[in-house]
């Protein structure tokens, strides 16, 4: 009695430490009333809802979890109301262990066949049935490949007027993957990566990360790749310059050239453009090389400044007549 009138005062001065006696009085009432109510409540058997842990477990270590599995089921079960209460809140209660024996093959469970074993665990509560209709399973095997990376030049999204002037270099020649079998498999033995860059009008250099193909779950070595490579504008040009005639033949003289003048295309850097000596080019026209059919020949160099060489260089073809006489 002396214990309960030390609870009592605690109670009125903690919660009520500036309310007037009849305040008190009335509140720790209602308070006492409702604890005493509570637990005599808990007395009682009911038949309720609860969440209950379950863990799939496999023997092969060598497959991966597509989806996370099920962790809880919603249960049916009867108990006195203080067994309810500690299955729900107050202990923390040991997993169901539910064996796969095919996990790769197996895509769902019926939740009925998980009642004998949540049962046989089950103490002081009454398993009535389990709720989930199905419970699904998303597990497949362990792969990994390796693939040869690249970039396809032609792919590559440049300004106008630019070019590629280098080697485009990858830090990696190639790459593996791991992960669900569903998606390795899909990986090619060559991947092409694409840059996303429009307009590029400078040196690139830049780490791009590799693809997943479809899922998170599958991991790469290395992660990204760095590509750099180098580009240079270059323009269009045209010149106009003498030729030698080589190879004539004994009536060379019946043949007359309309124009003294070979007309050559081709482009080049900007920064180079003018900067090398005219005098230096030299083109030849070869008469073993004459379409008599249309009366022209196409020039050939013989000679080019080194700003020019591996450079696509087009001629525009000479006429010619032929005068037999």
């Amino acid at each position: 009695m002396k214990q309960f009138e030390k609870i009592w005062e605690w109670l009125s001065n903690y919660l009520l430490p500036q309310s007037n006696e009849t305040i008190k009085v009335v509140v720790l009432c209602i308070v006492t009333a409702t604890t005493f109510w509570f637990f005599n409540a808990l007395n009682d058997n009911y038949s309720t809802r609860i969440t209950y842990p379950i863990k799939f477990t496999y023997p092969d270590s060598a497959l991966v979890e597509v989806e996370e599995l099920p962790k809880k089921v919603s249960i049916n079960v009867s108990g006195g109301g203080w067994n309810l209460l500690r299955k729900t809140f107050w202990f923390t209660i040991t997993p169901v262990e539910v064996p796969l024996e095919d996990p790769v093959e197996t895509k769902y469970i019926l939740g009925n066949s998980l009642y004998s074993l949540i049962a046989d665990q089950m103490t002081e509560i009454q398993l009535n049935f389990v709720e989930n209709d199905t419970l699904k399973i998303d597990i497949d095997s362990m792969k990994s490949t390796r693939s040869k990376l690249i970039v396809d030049s032609s792919k590559i999204n440049l300004a106008e007027g630019y070019e590629i002037t280098s080697q485009i270099r990858l830090s990696h020649d190639s790459a593996s993957f791991s992960g669900p079998e569903r998606f390795v498999k899909e990986i090619p033995n060559t991947i092409n990566i694409d840059l996303e860059e429009e307009n590029i009008s400078s040196n690139f250099s830049k780490e791009i990360y590799l693809p997943t193909f479809g899922s998170s779950l599958v991991s790469r070595n290395p992660v990204e790749v760095k590509i750099d490579f180098s580009v240079a504008k270059f323009i269009k040009q045209e010149l106009m310059l003498p030729f030698e005639k080589i190879n004539a033949p004994e009536d060379s003289n019946s043949y007359n050239f309309q124009d003294s003048l070979a007309t050559m295309n081709f482009k080049i850097r900007e920064e180079l453009a003018g900067n090398y000596n005219l005098d230096s080019i030299k083109l030849f026209v070869d008469f073993n090389n004459i379409q008599a059919s249309d009366s022209t020949v196409l020039p050939e160099a013989k000679m080019l400044p080194h700003q020019l060489r591996n450079r696509e260089i087009t001629f525009q073809p000479v006429k010619f007549n032929y005068n037999d006489q």
